[in-house]
């Protein structure tokens, strides 16, 4: 019998369902009987080759098989260890059932596909039921767990919340991050106080702007209804506390040109704080003068002061004592003994305080001395003229053009208003004018326009630095007197009377609206005459804020016999001295440097401050009263 198969095929047919993998598979043929197909039962031996031709599996004999038109079907298992990836060829031998004769080999063997090798390893597709979490591989990205991936993931469209992912580009992220899921470093629409710690720049800023800051030529203004805010540049404050002042706290690094501004509007009004280095001007804050005050050196027997224009210097003298100085606004004082101990009577300063010029003298007969001036602040002293009752003296600004008054008949000479044009070398009595009982004299700036008191008869005054002298008002019993700078405005003393004032150099004159009627001692004025000081004899002390129009007493200050008064030019720096008493300074000036320092005001009142280096800040404009402390 010849058997010749023309077609092989193997099939790996697995069952259905499968619990676990198996090591059978099928294998069809057909069968051929010479050139006809055969139709009969069968004995099939099966043998597996490798590659070099040897038997690795086998032989398995499968008998009866039945063929039927050629076509044949067996299922062989030679287990998992016969395919291991390697070349492997089927041999089948065939005989007839029953027949002893040995098996005839068909040619040429059959090489085995891929179909076995899914012995090796099963898909998932045919695979029923569930794999255990525990059977899996530790590559295996389970859901439970923190999955972190070594390379790239890459999908079409994330679903879920998505939280706990990094590094996602934003064009693929969808919906709406809740805002406490931001950085605290995000600037919120809705935040309160919004700070960017660098520039912001922007094409085009809309909106009313309130709140900004730092903005060149734009102003801002804010409500502050609390006890305390940290001010900013070019910002204004509307303080409403009607229980506590609110403080407004100066920024501790300002810029040149920086503006401030504060308006009370609460019953409680505001305070401006400084801090370190800092200090505020307040030399044009009219309302603060005379309103704090400071005892100074010890009690003498004061009985004159003087004051440069800025009142820094400061000269006083002693009744049978020394004259002492001052180069820090009355700080601190130091006795000149060159200036000797005399009957010290009056004294008074050119506006940089290096030329001073003093009388000795008084009332009393036996008072008598000399006219002493000194050219160094003091330091030295050369005695003028000759023994007189002196009692007053005046200085022009630059102190070559003085003034000075004899009283009664005591000493050598005559008594009278003598006036020196070259510093007090040479003095000079008019041939006419007052005589004797001149008691005060006061002098304008240049030296030109001079006034003087007669005891019990009129007020004189001088154009011409005192070569001619003419009688105004009417017999008084005339004390103190002061003039403004231009020698306009003259403020004058009626003992145990009210002041009287004149706007036109003494020409006409009007009772001053001021209540008490003392025994008024000392006047001083402010250089436009604005600012006035009146003391008395009795221990009141009156100051006025506008030309002596309304005058309001200073309290404070001990009740003592107030000698003498002097102010610098703008009126923000007063000195007081007391027969028996101590020195009293009233530098309103600037505020006390640093923390210490502040403004007030109450309500209704306002400010604006410069800021203009140095730590030094300036009113550039008020309203009601503000206090410098």
């Amino acid at each position: 019998m010849k058997f010749l198969t023309t077609t092989l095929m193997a099939v790996l047919a697995l069952a259905p369902v499968l619990r676990a993998q198996t090591t059978t598979f099928t294998y069809q043929g057909v069968l051929n009987n010479g050139t006809n197909a055969a139709t009969a039962a069968y004995d099939f031996r099966f043998q597996i080759y490798n590659a070099g031709n040897s038997v690795v599996a086998g032989p398995l004999t499968n008998a009866p098989v039945g063929v039927t038109n050629g076509l044949f079907t067996v299922a062989l298992d030679f287990n998992t260890n016969v395919f291991d990836g390697s070349l492997r060829s089927l041999e089948i031998g065939v005989r007839t059932n029953g027949d002893t004769n040995a098996y005839i080999v068909l040619a040429p063997r059959q090489t085995l596909t891929s179909v076995p090798y899914a012995i090796q390893a099963l898909t998932a597709a045919n695979l029923a039921g569930t794999l255990p979490d525990a059977s899996l591989s530790t590559n295996v990205a389970l859901l439970s767990s923190n999955v972190v991936f070594f390379a790239s993931v890459t999908a079409t469209n994330f679903i879920g919340s998505g939280f706990g992912l990094s590094n996602l580009p934003a064009a693929g992220l969808v919906g709406v991050l809740p805002d406490a899921r931001l950085s605290t470093n995000v600037a919120m629409l809705n935040a309160t106080n919004a700070k960017f710690s660098s520039n912001v720049t922007a094409v085009l800023f809309t909106g009313s702007g309130h709140g900004l800051t730092n903005v060149p030529g734009a102003f801002f203004w804010v409500v502050v209804s609390g006890t305390n805010v940290q001010s900013q540049p070019n910002v204004g404050y509307i303080c409403t506390n009607d229980v506590s002042p609110v403080i407004i706290a100066l920024p501790a690094s300002p810029s040149v040109g920086d503006t401030f501004r504060v308006a009370g509007v609460g019953g409680a009004g505001w305070i401006i704080a400084q801090t370190n280095g800092q200090t505020i001007l307040a030399g044009n804050l009219s309302g603060s003068i005379g309103a704090s005050w400071t005892a100074r050196d010890s009690v003498r027997a004061w009985s004159a002061i003087a004051s440069s224009a800025d009142g820094t210097k400061l000269a006083a003298t002693v009744s049978s004592g020394l004259i002492f100085t001052s180069t820090n606004s009355g700080v601190t004082w130091s006795n000149q003994p060159l200036s000797g101990s005399r009957n010290w009577s009056s004294i008074a300063s050119s506006a940089d305080g290096t030329r001073l010029v003093a009388t000795v003298g008084g009332q009393a007969t036996a008072l008598t001395g000399n006219i002493w001036t000194s050219v160094d602040s003091g330091a030295t002293w050369t005695m003028r003229d000759s023994v007189r009752q002196w009692v007053s003296v005046a200085s022009s600004s630059d102190g070559a053009r003085l003034v000075a008054s004899a009283f009664g008949t005591g000493g050598s000479g005559s008594p009278g208003i003598y006036h020196s044009v070259n510093g007090g070398t040479n003095w000079v009595l008019p041939a006419s004018g007052a005589g004797s009982f001149t008691f005060a004299v006061a002098s304008s700036a240049d030296g030109i326009k001079l006034a003087a008191t007669v005891n019990t008869a009129n007020i004189v005054t001088s154009t011409n630095s005192g070569t001619n002298w003419f009688a105004q008002d009417i017999a008084r019993n005339w004390t103190a007197l002061t003039s403004s700078a231009d020698g306009t405005r003259l403020v004058a003393a009626v003992n145990s009377s009210p002041l009287f004032l004149s706007t036109d150099s003494g020409v006409t004159w009007l009772v001053a609206n001021v209540s008490a009627s003392l025994p008024w001692t000392s006047l001083a004025s402010s250089a436009d005459g604005s600012r006035l000081v009146a003391v008395a004899n009795s221990g009141q002390v009156f100051v006025s804020i506008d030309s002596g129009a309304t005058w309001a007493q200073r309290t404070g200050l001990p009740a003592l016999a107030w000698s003498g008064v002097a102010c610098s030019a703008d009126g923000s720096k007063i000195v007081l001295v007391a027969n028996t008493g101590q020195i009293y300074t009233s530098s309103q000036g600037s505020t006390t440097a640093g923390p210490a320092g502040y403004l007030s005001g109450e309500r209704l009142t306002a400010i604006e401050l410069e800021y203009v280096g140095n730590g030094i800040f300036i009113p550039l404009s008020h309203e009601g009263t503000v206090r410098a402390y």
